[in-house]
Parts: C-alpha cells; sequence; structure tokens
C-alpha cells in the first residue's frame, strides 16, 4: 500500500465559531477544518490543518485567529488519508457523530499522530462532552509536545472552570511553542486582565497579538485591543 508523508499544520483561516458550528462565545473551539496539497519532489505532501478557538473578552467581541506550522512530520497510507479528509468533511457539514467513528479508527491505526487526536477532542468538546475532550487534547499532545492548539483548549476549558492558574500554565506552554500565536497571546492578555488583575501582563500579550498580524495576514486584530492597551496603561499608572 502507497504512504503519503503529511504534516500536521495550522491555516490561516477567515471562519469564526458562528460561521461554522454554533457554540457558546467562551467555548474553545471552531471548526474550519481544511485540507490543502503541496507538491514537492514528485510526491504529494497533504496538510491536515484545525482551527481552534479564541476566548472573547466580550460576548459581542469578534474573534481572530491566525496560524503557524507545527513540523511534526508522520506517514499515513492513502486509504486512512482518505478516511481523514471524510472525516473533515462530515464536520463540515455538521455530521460530528459520523466523523467522530472515522476519526476514532485513524487514531487507532496512528496514535502518534495528533491532528485526529485534536479534531477527536474539538467534536467531543462541542459534544459538551468535556472530559472526554480533555482526554484527547493530552492525547495529541503526548503525540507531539508542540501542538499548541491542544494547549490553547485546555486553557480555555480550565479557565471556564475557574482554574485560572491551570489556564496560565497551558497558555505558557502553548506560547513556549507557537510565542507569536494570536490566539493564544489573545486568551493569554484576557486571562491576565479580567481573571488574574495583571494589568502589565495583559498590556504585554495584548501587544504581542497585534505584533503577530502584518500585511500579509490574511484575518486582522480585533480593533478594540488598541483601545483596550490604552485603557490598561492608564490603569496600571
Amino acid at each position: 500500500m502507497a504512504s503519503i508523508a503529511i504534516f500536521s499544520s495550522r491555516l490561516l483561516s477567515n471562519m469564526n465559531s458562528q460561521q461554522s458550528i454554533k457554540v457558546k462565545p467562551l467555548s474553545a473551539s471552531r471548526f474550519c477544518l481544511q485540507l490543502s496539497k503541496l507538491f514537492c519532489v514528485a510526491v504529494f505532501m497533504f496538510v491536515l490543518s484545525a482551527c481552534s478557538g479564541v476566548a472573547k473578552k466580550t460576548a459581542s467581541g469578534p474573534s481572530e485567529q491566525a496560524g503557524a506550522d507545527i513540523a511534526a512530520i508522520q506517514v499515513i497510507d492513502t486509504i486512512t488519508l482518505q478516511s481523514y479528509q471524510q472525516a473533515i468533511d462530515l464536520i463540515e457539514h455538521g455530521k460530528l457523530a459520523d466523523a467522530d467513528k472515522l476519526l476514532i479508527k485513524v487514531a487507532d491505526k496512528y496514535p502518534d499522530l495528533a491532528a485526529p487526536l485534536y479534531n477527536l477532542g474539538v467534536i467531543a468538546e462541542n459534544q459538551k462532552d468535556i472530559d472526554s475532550a480533555v482526554e484527547y487534547y493530552n492525547r495529541a499532545i503526548a503525540a507531539d509536545k508542540k501542538y499548541y492548539l491542544a494547549y490553547n483548549n485546555l486553557g480555555i476549558i480550565s479557565r471556564s472552570k475557574g482554574d485560572f492558574d491551570q489556564a496560565l500554565s497551558y497558555y505558557k506552554l502553548g506560547l513556549k511553542a507557537a510565542p507569536y500565536n494570536a490566539e493564544l497571546n489573545y486568551n493569554m492578555a484576557v486571562l491576565n486582565e479580567i481573571y488574574l488583575h495583571d494589568y502589565k501582563a495583559a498590556i504585554k500579550y495584548y501587544e504581542q497579538y497585534l505584533a503577530s498580524f502584518d500585511d500579509n495576514s490574511v484575518s486582522e486584530p480585533d480593533k478594540n485591543v488598541v483601545s483596550w492597551i490604552k485603557d490598561l496603561k492608564r490603569r496600571s499608572k
């Protein structure tokens, strides 16, 4: 059976939670799972992608997201890859139970591949099975210690449970793997401002959030952040 080299990656996307699967404003997860094809040395390399969520400062605030590659090259057979692609299509059409079954088979066959495990966590979370979501996110991290998407979602879950120190720890681990990730910097800023009342830290992460965007970014930063920084600087004097 032929094998195809693949690597887990985070793609830029403008899709937010309201455009994909309906979740509460503070949900950890958004589905904007896509598959891209790259041609390299006569071999098709497929990019598995999965989008996670940004904790909103207010219920009406827009969610922004950006991406960074996770350089964990793995090999997967073509039939399993087709199953993964089918699962992604099912997710995009809201058929989570069917996608879940396919992803479980993929994860059972390739337990060291983080993306299917992460996606199973996202499905479980949207089905309000938080314990299973946490288990899958931790398994994704066990498969790839730099899988910052899982750290981000675990941080949001911990924050929603009121465990702010644990949330802080998860965000730090995520930022260690992806220091310029917009979502993680935004969520870290929100945690420090609203829950930990560490305004200096909040300013730092809001500024890093803004710095993560440039002219080539597909999405744009939350326009409110600039005014939030000004307000925090005034309050921290």
